[in-house]
């Protein structure tokens, strides 16, 4: 009578670097896995921050909030600055948030009295913009669909450099 052997069951090892996916592979997935969970909490944080800047005091959705005849400022006008910094690159400094007393609500992004740029919303969909970059003055209305128009970025990008 004969004994079969058994073979057993083949081993791997999976750190070995002969496997398929070495350790660094590994610690690769878990930095970029790391990284992905960072960028995600980073823009929540800039959501909440967009927010917090542009939640207004209900005084100002009241006509004379300056004591100056200042019109309200409308909901829609909110709402609309809310987007448009939703939408902007997060390479950009977030703007200071400023009441108009015509009833927009100004997102200003200042360096110096020779450099600034700003965007108003009224709740209509029209942007007026306006600004000083050097000696050049921008001033005009602009749209918004999708995205922000490339000229409104390289504005505020000029206001930096």
């Amino acid at each position: 009578m004969s004994l079969a052997t058994v073979n057993p069951l083949p081993v791997y090892d999976l750190f070995s670097s002969s496997s398929k996916f070495s350790q660094r592979d590994l610690n690769e997935s878990d930095e970029k896995e790391a990284r992905r969970w960072e960028d995600l909490a980073s823009e929540q944080k800039r959501l909440e921050k967009i927010d917090a800047i542009v939640t207004l005091p209900q005084q100002y959705r009241e006509k004379n909030w300056d004591g100056l005849e200042a019109e309200p400022i409308p909901a829609a006008a909110i709402q609309e600055a809310r987007i448009f910094l939703r939408k902007l690159p997060s390479s950009i400094p977030m703007p200071e948030v400023i009441p108009e007393p015509d009833g927009y609500l100004g997102l200003e992004w200042y360096a110096n009295k020779w450099l600034l740029y700003v965007v108003s919303f009224n709740g209509t969909g029209v942007l007026s913009c306006s600004g000083l970059i050097g000696s050049e003055r921008i001033y005009g209305p602009r749209y918004m669909d999708e995205r922000i128009p490339a000229e409104i970025l390289r504005n505020i990008a000029k206001v930096f450099l």
